[in-house]
This record gives C-alpha cells, sequence and structure tokens, in this order.
C-alpha cells in the first residue's frame, strides 16, 4: 500500500530509492523510464519534505525537465508550478512545523553523518561515488518509513477524515485544518468588524471584575476610532485575580504560582471540548449546521468510547486555529477574538465564583488547578453543577495528589491513581521522541526528584552506567544561520594558554559536554565580510560533537557534573 522514497540530484545524475512495506528495494539511476514504469505501479508514495523538493523533482523528470535546474529553483526558493500528479503521496514532515529529516534521526540517535560529496560536482559521479549517495539516500528512506509509522495516528485520522466523509482520495495531502474545512462546507468570513466582540449572552458581567470587562470596551473603542487591529491585538492586561497574576489579551488565559510543590487535595478542572462548545453556544460559524452535526457525533462516540471519536475531535480542534489563518476557508478573525475573549471572561467567572471555597494553582487556556481542605469537595462540586448549566458547558474532573510547578509552562503533577501529567521541561522524563530529544535528562531528574524523591545525581549516574546517551544530547541545527562550527584548543608555549582555531560542522549536530578540555564551545555561524559566532544555548564551554550512532559512543567523555548543574538551575 505504502512506498517510501528519496532522490538526490546532482548535475550529471539523479537517483532515488524505494522501499517497500515488505522491505522491498528499488534503486533508479539516470533511467526516466524505469522511473515511470515504478511509479505507475504505486498506490501511496511516502516521503519526507517531498511535497517541497522530492514530488517537483520527480515530475521535472517525467516532464524531461533538468532535474538540476528544479533542484537549483527549490534550494533557492522560486516559485513555479510543478505537481506530480500520480501516484497521491504524503508528506511525513508535514505540519511538523520545519523539523528537518536530519534533526529527526539524530533525536532518535540515529547517524546523521552526511555524504562528503558536494552537490555541485561538475562531472558525472564516479562508481564508488554512486553507491556512496544510493547508501546515503537508502539510510534516509528507512528512517522516512520509521517516522511515518510514529505518526501513524496523524495519517490514519486523515485517512479516516477522507473514509468518513466521502472525501477524493487527492484530499489525504491536505492539512488537518484544511480537511476540516472542507468536511465542514466553510464559507470564509470576512476582515471587517475584526474587532467587534460578540459576548456570550450568559456572561454575568457584574460579577467580573471591571478593570478586565473596561479592557476589552476600551480595544473596541480603539477600533472604531482607527486604530490598526495588528496593533491591538498585541496589547495585553495583568490582573491579580485570586492571588495570580493573570495575563488578559488574545491568547489563551494563563497564571500560576511560580516555583511552587505540595501535595493534598487538589483538583483538575477542565472545560470538555471549549472553544467547540463556545463556537456551538454563540453561533461563531458561517455554516452551522455541519459543525453542531460534527459536535454532536463527537459526544455520542466519546460516551461508547468508539476509537472514530478522534477523527471528529480533530475536526472540531482544527477550527479555531484555522479561523485566523488568511489562507483556509474557515478564515473568520472576528469570531475566532469573540471566541478568545468569551473563554478568558468565562474563566475568570468560574475563578471568582471558586476563590472563597478553594486556592488557586493555576490557570490554562481551558481549565484551572485548585487545592482545597477535606470536606469541601462537595461544595465544589455543587458550584461546577450550576456553572455547567448557566453556561451550557460540562467539565472534567480529576483529583490531583501531588504537584510541582516551575511556572505556568513547566510543570509535573500525580494524579490520584498515580499516573503523572508533565509539561514544558517536565514533559520528556521517561525519554524524548523523534520531535524533541535534547537534554531529557533534565526532564527525567526533575520528576524523579519532585515525585518519586530520588536526587538528580542519582538519576544522571543510573542514566550514564545504562549508557542511555539520548538523555545527555542536544541535537542542534543552524536554522536560519548559515552554518555551525566548533572551537578547538591547542597548548601554547605559555603555560596555562590556548591558542584556538575554529572547524566547520555539518548544519545538524549532536552535542554533549565533556571532559575533554582541548573541546571549545559549538557555535552558529553567519557568512560576511568577518564571521560572526553565536554560541549554541544550554550548551557546555567543552562540547562533544558526536554524530555517529550514539551506540558507539564511549561513555568516559561525558562531563557527568555539568549536566547535574543544569539540573539543579531547574530546581526550586
Amino acid at each position: 500500500m505504502f512506498t517510501f522514497y528519496d532522490c538526490e540530484v546532482f548535475k550529471y545524475d539523479w537517483l532515488f530509492v524505494f522501499i517497500s512495506d515488505e522491505g522491498e528495494v528499488t534503486e533508479i539511476h539516470n533511467d526516466r523510464d524505469a522511473l515511470e514504469r515504478h511509479l505507475s505501479s504505486l498506490q501511496y508514495l511516502v516521503g519526507y519534505n517531498n511535497y517541497a523538493y522530492d514530488d517537483k523533482i520527480t515530475a521535472s523528470i517525467l516532464k524531461d525537465i533538468d532535474p538540476y535546474e528544479t533542484s537549483q529553483k527549490v534550494i533557492n526558493d522560486k516559485k513555479f508550478n510543478l505537481k506530480l500528479q500520480n501516484p497521491v503521496t504524503l508528506d511525513v514532515m508535514q505540519e511538523l512545523k520545519g523539523l528537518s529529516l536530519k534533526e529527526a534521526q539524530a533525536n532518535l540517535g540515529q547517524s546523521i553523518i552526511e555524504t562528503p560529496i558536494d552537490f555541485n560536482l561538475n562531472r558525472k559521479l564516479t562508481k564508488d561515488e554512486n553507491n556512496q549517495v544510493f547508501s546515503y539516500c537508502k539510510n534516509d528512506v528507512q528512517e522516512t518509513k520509521q517516522l511515518f509509522e510514529k505518526r501513524e495516528s496523524y495519517f490514519s485520522t486523515k485517512f479516516e477524515m477522507v473514509k468518513e466523509f466521502n472525501l477524493p482520495v487527492t484530499s489525504l495531502k491536505k492539512t488537518q485544518a484544511t480537511l476540516a474545512a472542507e468536511i465542514l462546507k466553510a464559507v470564509p468570513g470576512t476582515e471587517k468588524n475584526r474587532l467587534e466582540i460578540k459576548y456570550d449572552e450568559r456572561l454575568k458581567s457584574d460579577e467580573l471584575p471591571k478593570p478586565i470587562i473596561n479592557f476589552y470596551q476600551e480595544i473596541e473603542s480603539e477600533y472604531q476610532q482607527g486604530v490598526d487591529y495588528s496593533v491591538l491585538e498585541k496589547k495585553k492586561f495583568s490582573y491579580n485575580l485570586a492571588g495570580l497574576e493573570h495575563i488578559y489579551g488574545f491568547g489563551g488565559l494563563h497564571a500560576a504560582k511560580e516555583k511552587y510543590k505540595g501535595e493534598g487535595n487538589y483538583m483538575q478542572i477542565d472545560i470538555f471540548s471549549f472553544y467547540p462548545s463556545l463556537i456551538i453556544n454563540n453561533h461563531f460559524l458561517k455554516n452551522m449546521d455541519e459543525f453542531k452535526k460534527i459536535y454532536n457525533t463527537r459526544k455520542q462516540l466519546k460516551l461508547s468510547k468508539d476509537n472514530k471519536e478522534t477523527v471528529y475531535k480533530r475536526i472540531l480542534n482544527s477550527v479555531y486555529g484555522a479561523m485566523k489563518s488568511k489562507y483556509n476557508k474557515l478564515h473568520f478573525p472576528q469570531m475566532a477574538n469573540s471566541i478568545v475573549v468569551n473563554g478568558q471572561l468565562i474563566m475568570t467567572h468560574l475563578i471568582c465564583l471558586l476563590e472563597s471555597h478553594c486556592e488557586l494553582i493555576q490557570t490554562n487556556t481551558d481549565g484551572i488547578i485548585i487545592k482545597y481542605e477535606n470536606g469541601f469537595e462537595k461544595n465544589l462540586m455543587k458550584i461546577l453543577e450550576l456553572f455547567e448549566k448557566h453556561y451550557e458547558l460540562s467539565f472534567d474532573v480529576d483529583l490531583i495528589t501531588k504537584i510541582a510547578q516551575r511556572d505556568v509552562n513547566n510543570y509535573v503533577f500525580q494524579y490520584k491513581d498515580g499516573s503523572v501529567k508533565a509539561v514544558g521541561r517536565f514533559a520528556n522524563y521517561e525519554g524524548g521522541g523523534f520531535e524533541r530529544n535534547s537534554l531529557t535528562i533534565i526532564d527525567k531528574a526533575l520528576v524523579d526528584y519532585y515525585i518519586n524523591g530520588i536526587k538528580p545525581n542519582k538519576t544522571v549516574i543510573d542514566a550514564w552506567k545504562s549508557k542511555k546517551f539520548e538523555l545527555f544530547q542536544l541535537v542542534s541545527k543552524a536554522g536560519k544561520y548559515d552554518g555551525m562550527a566548533q572551537e578547538k584548543k591547542e597548548d601554547t608555549l605559555f603555560e596555562g594558554n590556548y591558542s584556538t582555531h575554529f572547524i566547520k560542522l555539518p548544519k545538524t549536530n549532536r552535542i554533549f559536554a565533556t571532559k575533554n578540555k582541548y573541546a571549545g564551545s559549538v557555535y552558529k555561524t553567519r557568512n560576511g565580510a568577518e564571521t560572526k559566532y553565536t554560541k549554541v544555548p544550554y550548551t557546555s564551554e567543552n562540547c562533544l560533537v558526536w554524530n555517529d550512532e550514539l551506540s558507539k559512543l564511549d561513555k568516559r567523555h561525558l562531563d557527568l557534573n555539568w549536566y547535574i548543574k543544569q539540573i539543579e538551575g531547574w530546581m526550586f
């Protein structure tokens, strides 16, 4: 069903590697007819960043256009219309926010050593070079296949969307937000009246703090007087609510007790499907009938514990973000702003009602965490029940027994059943994934300490003894910079002094703290009359760059004291 592929393009050579579901490998070199025959036998073709590159190269070869010229246009961001019509292609990179294949490979502990062959080589490849490139290409295809498997839920949801709503198979190429617009038969809104907020008629303004209401009224007034929306939508207002500084504006409402830890009776109160519920209650979409059908179906599927519920959830949750995208048919910024403002005010009302019965620990976009005394649970649940009825919303309530919260973006807590939820710097306490896997020894050590009472040095030493090197790595890429380099030190004739020079590095690197005093810092570089060096953040003054497989790393090179100090810097 799925065939995975990658291609490499040189001035006088182009090569393709295809790997089937069953692992069968097909290699094609400078043979257009063989390429066309192979493609005609495939159902779905899967690549990595292929929508931007490989599909265009393939289409150019089939149309007898020089693939090297096409490659240079893509590399230099020149726009041109060239699409691969058949077979249907899927891009594993889709909606991964620019995560490169090399970066994903580094996160997974794979070798990221690049081919030394220059892609602008002004001659044909030799036989040895040809074999090298095929090997390099095959490795990339295997990694693409592995990443596709790790993103199974993302792609299976899109397949379910297409199947459930009888969409053409080519719709699989679209993002989930674009699919949601298609399913909901979206009709774009207008840019006009963008900051004329439509308020939920259930809101009790007289029970809300006056300064918060005034903040939004003043913004509307300025907008009507001609102040540009882009200026007004950046405005923020800080207000102390229930002892915590809350930031109001046009994003989610957030607040938290900083450097807080505790044990006892905690309650996590989340509003089920908050933004979709606000859309339903206030008719914040052009085509409400379709949206209601999706919303009600999702509710029924969740009650019956049907896995299809995920498909409907993704559709609903895609809507708000799409409302702010001018490239999506769901674009409707006035309603997007109305959703956010109503969401903030409704959460504010909930906090005001609960404030005298509990202690507020954290506020998030669609929920809060509170601490309460024994015997107060019934009173709290009664307030929530009345609140649900008034606003036509429903709550998901979970009990928490332990929490450690550095700030609003970094925290961990343990539910009554013993399970753990971790966010931010705590999130990857069980190890990172293909999207992020840098310094996860910090995540693990913090959770070990705050939830299980294990000291950081024990966590570090145990991981080091077990050769869990992926916990110690930091993956860095040049990104918008021109390249990367590392400082190297050499002894001079004068005792205690060093001479230094820089060596060029690949654009993606795996970095460790090392005890080697001659290995200097790693930098991102900008070319110019004089090269400018910017040190990679969160790295040691002495770095080991290791781009081979992690299994080959000698653990004696690592500076464990540096990692322990980083962990201690996060503790509170």
